[in-house]
This record gives C-alpha cells, structure tokens and sequence, in this order.
C-alpha cells in the first residue's frame, strides 16, 4: 500500500512538472514591453482595448476630425532657380537697350540736319553740294548704327526669350520692374514647376502651394508667371515659371508643389502621424468608445497640409495622432496561450 502512494506521488510530480515545461514554452518570448507601453488586451483583430489611464502613461492622443471643405490636389516637381543668370540678362538687354535709343536718337538729329542742309542747298545753293553730301553721308553712316544696334537687341532679346519667355524678358526690359528687384533682394524666388503629364495639355493653376522642406506640413502660396520655353529636364513634361515668398527656400531645391484637381468636396484631413503601414497599406485607429481603438484602412491619393484628404467620412470620429504605432505594436503583439497565468484557469474539479 505504502508503494502505490509513492508512485502515486511521484506520478502527480511529474504532472506538475510537465505543466510547468509547456507553460514556460507557451509564454511570449520577447521581454515584457517597457514602462509607459499600453498593456491593453486585443480582443479581436484590429482591435485594441486601453483605458484612459494606459492611455495617458503611454502619451497616446486622440483628436475629433471635423468635416472640412477641400480642393483635391496633385502633386508636382518644383525647383528652385537662381536668379543671377536672368538678373545679368536684364544688365545686358538694358544695355542693348540704351545703345539702340541712343542710336535712334543720332540717327534722328541727323537725319533733321541733313534735312535743313538739303532744303538751303536747293534754295539758290545757299549751302554747297559738299556739305549737303556730307550731312547725308552722316545720317546713313547714323541709320547704319542704329539697325546694328537694333540687330544687337533682337538677338538678345530673342535668346533671352528662347530660354525666359516674354514675360519675364519684359521684366527685363523694363525700365524699372519690382519683380526683378524682389528677386535680386531675396525677397522672392523663382520656380520652375513642371506639370505632370496628365494635367500638361490643361491651364496651369494661378496659384498653387509649395511645401517648406525644413517645416514639417508648412506651406507657401506661389503664383504664376508665365510659361516657360524649357520643357522639365527629369520629367520631361511642360514647365511654368511661378513666384513665391523666399522662406525657406533656397537655389538647387527640388520641392513638391500642390497643384488644384477637380471640384472642391466634403471630407476630413489626416495627420501623419495618425497613419501606419501595414501589408503595404495605410491604416488609422479609430477611438470609438472611451477604451477601445479599431483600426481603418483608409485612402492616401489625396495629399492635404500636414497630412491626407479622406472623403466620405463621418465628422467628429476620433483617430489616435499620436501614438498610433504603441497600438500597431499592442495590437499584434503575440496572445497568451491556453494554460499561461493568463489564460484560463484550470479545471482543478475537472
């Protein structure tokens, strides 16, 4: 009898001790998460349950997205110009400038004395054939500058043209043009902005934004000029001449700009923050109750200020903008097993 109770024992030993190898196998390998982690239980898949205290521990926040009216955009190349070529071609075609009104001018004095010599001579030779010929030898000698320096113009004009446009070559020629003054102060900049290849054969957008590189969803309003006669060196597609505020901007910049597409609707803005990958694909947590997160695949055609347009969405949902990746990683983070501390307890009656 004394017998049996030991193997008796010793079989419920080996029991306990089996239990105890397949709960240790059963367990998460990876170490427990850090202090301030959300130690929220997924109950279903993209399903994260969390109370308002996990919350706050691990920095998560939450913000209702109101329904807004937004135009569509689509994204472009921008570069950004140096100014100093088209600042040197305004001193060159000024010149030109100057030279051909100074030879306008000769050539019309000229032309007038040559006139009055001419009329004397034939009044009685009142002046002599001499000097009749010679003021008229002066006035072509003066009409030959003049149509060289016209030639000198044209070239140069069309040169500037082959690579500026009209627009900015009038800029140029102007005797006094703020525009070019703005330039050269630094208080504007040049861009170039090339359309992709859907929207080339349509009007460019009078104005359209410009993201600042060194600010994170931070915008400036550029506004057109004219076209330009080059057409994109990476893209190849038509390019436009635009204007905006100098910023933070600088020359040899390639920056996205928004152009305008369609018609204005009705829908919500996205932060970045708020979106996760996963599977290729953008996703948000929505907070529909105080204590639990669903996430969402959403749209990401539609770049917005700081972040994406979605449309068809109800107003006032709540989305995690911070802290949107803690409830990625909660949510699939490995489930307890069957026979863990966590699970179950065990049919001890059983």
């Amino acid at each position: 009898m004394k017998h049996k109770r030991f193997i008796l024992a010793g079989l419920i030993a080996v029991a306990i001790i089996a239990g105890t190898v397949i709960w240790i196998r059963s367990s998460p390998s990876h170490p427990p998460a850090p202090q301030g982690n959300p130690q929220a239980a997924t109950n279903s898949a993209g399903t994260v349950v969390i109370s308002p205290e996990q919350m706050a521990m691990s920095g998560i926040a939450v913000q209702a997205l109101p329904v807004t009216r937004f135009q569509p955009q689509i994204s472009a190349y921008a570069s950004v110009l140096d100014p100093g070529p088209l600042l040197q071609l305004r001193g060159q075609l000024r010149a030109a400038q100057l030279q051909t009104d100074a030879a306008r001018a000769q050539a019309a004095a000229s032309e007038r004395e040559y006139r009055r010599l001419a009329l004397l001579n034939d009044q009685d030779h009142n002046v002599s054939d001499k000097a009749a010929e010679a003021a008229r030898a002066t006035w072509e000698a003066d009409r030959a500058h003049l149509e060289a320096a016209q030639a000198t113009l044209l070239a140069a004009g069309d040169t500037a043209r082959s690579r500026w446009g009209d627009v900015l070559v009038r800029w140029a020629l102007a005797a006094h043009s703020p525009q070019l003054d703005a330039l050269n102060s630094g208080q504007q900049a040049l861009l170039s902005v090339a359309l992709p290849q859907s929207e080339a054969v349509g009007t460019p957008p009078p104005t359209i934004h410009i993201g600042l590189p060194e600010s994170s969803g931070a915008q400036i309003i550029a506004r057109l000029v004219s076209p330009s006669p080059l057409a994109d060196p990476v893209i190849q597609s038509p390019a436009y001449f635009y204007q905006a505020p100098r910023s933070g901007l600088r020359i040899g910049m390639r920056i996205e700009a928004l152009l305008p597409a369609g018609q204005s609707v009705d829908g919500v803005v996205i932060p970045n923050l708020a979106v996760v990958w996963y599977a290729n694909r953008p996703w948000v947590y929505v907070q529909p109750t105080d204590t639990q997160f669903v996430r969402r695949e959403i749209a990401v055609d539609t770049p917005a200020p700081g972040g994406w347009f979605v449309a068809q969405w109800h107003g006032g949902e709540r989305v995690a903008v911070k802290g949107a990746a803690l409830l990625f990683s909660q949510e699939f983070q490995p489930k307890p097993q069957a026979g863990s501390p966590s699970g179950d307890a065990g049919d001890d009656d059983g």
